[in-house]
């Protein structure tokens, strides 16, 4: 369990420094913005499959 603490904690941080970085950029044009919320989503997406892949993985034991 303690490395799904320490993964979840890098996605935190990822999206910390994501939300920190388009800040310091300033205002988006609206293009941008759906890119980036696009962007977004299918981070999350990948980080879901990537945590059900641990989950089966530490149900078979490997």
């Amino acid at each position: 369990m303690e490395h799904k603490n320490k993964l979840e904690e890098l996605n935190k941080e990822s999206l910390q420094k994501l939300e920190d970085y388009v800040k310091a950029k300033g205002i988006l044009k609206e293009e941008d913005h759906e890119k980036l919320h696009q962007a977004k989503d299918e981070w999350q997406t990948a980080w879901n499959k990537l945590m059900e892949a641990l989950m089966v993985l530490e149900r078979i034991e490997i």
